[in-house]
Formats: C-alpha cells, structure tokens, sequence
C-alpha cells in the first residue's frame, strides 16, 4: 500500500474524476486535540469518491470524519432529509496559512452520485 503523504506529492491514482464546485459543506469530528467540531465550510472539487475543503481544524490523516452535503435549497437547515451525509477518512492534510488547512476526503460510507453532462 502506498505511504500516504502530507502534501499533494505522491498522491495515488483518483478512481473517479473530480469536479471543481463550491457546495455547502457540514464537517464533523474531533480534531487533533480530541475537541469535537461542527463546522460549516465549503468543498473545493468533488468526485464520486471523495471531496476538498478548506478548514480552520487541525486534522490528521485517516481519521474519520462525518460530513453532510445538504440538497439545493437555502429554507431548509444542513441535515433534512434529501441531504447527502457519508463518513469520510482524511487522505491529505495541506498547511495553506497559520491555522488553515485544505483536507481531501475519501467518503468511507455512501459515495457521492455524480452525473455528466449531456454535450459531454
């Protein structure tokens, strides 16, 4: 198995293409201190396998994470039922700033359904 890395070097092959979206994003767990978090952040890219996302938590890698995608819709609170929630494994750790890191995710529960485009 390949030695997992703390940066973009070394990455393994993607099984899925990812897309470059900013979709609202509900992460929790417990960061490296053992505190619990529930935060709200956004995804940089997604696949049908995993996600990006910038975080102010310091993470460490293939802890688990629970995350929640919520369906389209600004009336509805993050949770309601349509939304897509999976468990996660913290596969990349990449310090951007003092105190920001962007954290890739490969989804350990229900995988992400992703569609193409019809002039694809």
């Amino acid at each position: 198995m390949p030695e997992k890395k703390n940066s973009s070097e070394g990455q393994s092959h993607r099984l899925s293409k990812r897309i470059a979206v900013a979709l609202p994003l509900l992460v929790r767990g417990h960061d490296v201190h053992g505190q619990s978090f529930e935060d709200s952040t956004h995804s940089f890219n997604v696949s049908r396998e995993g996600a990006s996302f910038l975080t102010r938590r310091e993470l460490r890698l293939d802890q688990q994470l629970e995350l929640v995608i919520p369906q389209r819709s600004t009336a509805r609170p993050l949770g309601s039922q349509g939304d897509f929630e999976t468990t996660a494994a913290v596969r990349r750790v990449i310090s951007k700033s003092p105190g920001e890191w962007e954290v890739g995710v490969h989804f350990t529960g229900p995988r992400l359904r992703t569609f193409m485009s019809e002039s694809a």
